[in-house]
């Protein structure tokens, strides 16, 4: 199988003809070096929108997603959360060097149903009517699975890749479906043959990872700030429009179409922000893993409680409003998010061990950076709380009672409302070495 080779010092003026005119663009990784292959999709990313096209760059590697990583971004509720619990895709988008980023976001147990879901063919169709261009990150597997047929696929491979590979065999059955092979990013114009490397390369330097984007100076803020921003549309049964677009990227939009440019995006509440902020300590627990998420508490506290009694892992349930559902309105789900890491490698490390005796389906477990929890007044058992659906869990030896684990303490409005209307008093707190 032979194909362009597009190195990636010169994406830059390669990437935007090849991809003019395309609405939905596969990128799949031929390596398993996919450090490098995250950083390659972004710097694709980057070069398609160069001139000014409105690009989004999707995050499809759902088992371990790395995309955010690349530019520094903590994870964040993404295409998983879109998809499956309605949180809409304007506020899962972070704008990064001008390429409107999703990202993965929760995991989930239905991958299969995520690639197949009749979305794909609306976003795809309203991509398209906009001119805009949407790149899948995906693996090969997944590419065969989605239910939209890609405008056209780029190879990332830093030396190429060879036909007998079992990743090239799942890219080949990909290209049975008519999907255009555009090119293959690579380091280099042709693998390198020594120490010397390829001459056409010689005088050209690797390509650095770009670093996240400084603050505009004076003269390109006002251009900035009109700078059309990205929003989900072609979401619901029935939608026929392509993107919504609205200026100062605004958090929600009721409708697409007509209906949406006759009138303002409706503005936003601001939420209440706890009244106490601590600032994390140096010796907090903060890292979780997230396992699951369910509509009803009990579901959630049941977890809880399974992975503490029986695993001795500390688990927290967390209420977090979904905006955005079809339908309007919030729903709450409750997320289960288990043990208490100073690092993120240890997080890590308890999760493979969960995938290893089989207390956790493989790919499942999102690592979160929740370093915040509500440390209540009382002390004791926890049920009479969870019987007014306060989702308290014990913490220590002490009888310490906690509610959640939050990556922000934004994402502690919830609770908090939850709590003031129990009147139950608490405090946000970080989680310490020295509370066990």
């Amino acid at each position: 199988m032979s194909a362009r080779p597009l190195p990636r010092s010169r994406l830059d003026n390669l990437i935007p003809p090849l991809v003019d005119g395309q609405a939905l663009v596969a990128l799949v990784p031929a390596t398993g070096d996919l450090r490098w292959a995250a950083a390659a999709a972004w710097d694709v990313a980057r070069a398609a929108a160069l001139h000014g096209r409105r690009v989004a760059l999707v995050d499809l590697w759902i088992e371990d997603p790395t995309l955010h990583e690349v530019v520094g971004l903590s994870p964040t509720e993404g295409i998983v959360d879109a998809f499956e619990y309605g949180v809409s895709l304007t506020k899962t988008a972070h704008e990064v060097d001008h390429v409107f980023f999703i990202a993965a976001g929760a995991y989930t147990a239905h991958p299969g149903e995520l690639f197949g879901h009749e979305r794909w063919k609306k976003l795809h169709g309203g991509f398209r009517v906009e001119g805009a261009l949407l790149l899948l990150y995906l693996s090969a597997g997944g590419l065969a699975r989605l239910s939209a047929v890609p405008d056209g696929l780029i190879v990332l491979s830093p030396d190429g890749f060879e036909p007998e590979s079992s990743i090239v065999q799942g890219i080949t059955a990909a290209l049975e479906r008519s999907i255009p092979l555009v090119g293959v990013v690579r380091e280099h114009w042709t693998p390198a043959p020594g120490p010397a490397g390829d001459a056409r390369d010689a005088a050209i330097p690797p390509r650095p990872s770009r670093p996240l984007p400084l603050p505009h100076p004076p003269g390109r803020a006002a251009h900035r700030r009109t700078r059309p921003v990205l929003v989900a549309a072609t979401l619901v049964a029935g939608a026929a429009g392509g993107w919504a677009l609205f200026t100062t990227g605004g958090e929600s939009i009721r409708a697409s179409g007509a209906e949406h440019r006759a009138a303002p995006p409706t503005p936003v509440a601001p939420r209440v922000r706890p009244t106490a902020v601590p600032t994390p300590r140096l010796d907090s627990l903060p890292w979780t893993v997230q396992l699951a998420a369910y509509a009803r508490v009990d579901k959630a506290l049941a977890l809880a409680d399974r992975l503490a009694s029986d695993e001795h892992l500390p688990a927290f349930v967390t209420p977090v409003a979904l905006e955005g559902r079809p339908g309007g309105g919030a729903a709450v789900w409750y997320r289960v998010l288990a043990g208490a890491f100073a690092t993120r490698d240890s997080a890590a490390a308890t999760r493979a061990a969960l995938w290893a005796n089989g207390l956790a389906p493989k790919g499942q477990g999102d690592l979160l950076r929740a370093p915040y929890s509500f440390s209540l007044a009382q002390t004791g058992r926890p049920d009479r709380l969870r019987a007014r659906g306060i989702p308290a869990v014990s913490w220590g030896a002490a009888g310490t009672l906690l509610v959640g684990a939050f990556e922000t303490p934004d994402q502690a409005s919830l609770a908090e409302a939850q709590l003031r209307r129990a009147r139950v008093p608490a405090t946000l707190v970080t989680r310490t070495r020295t509370k066990p």
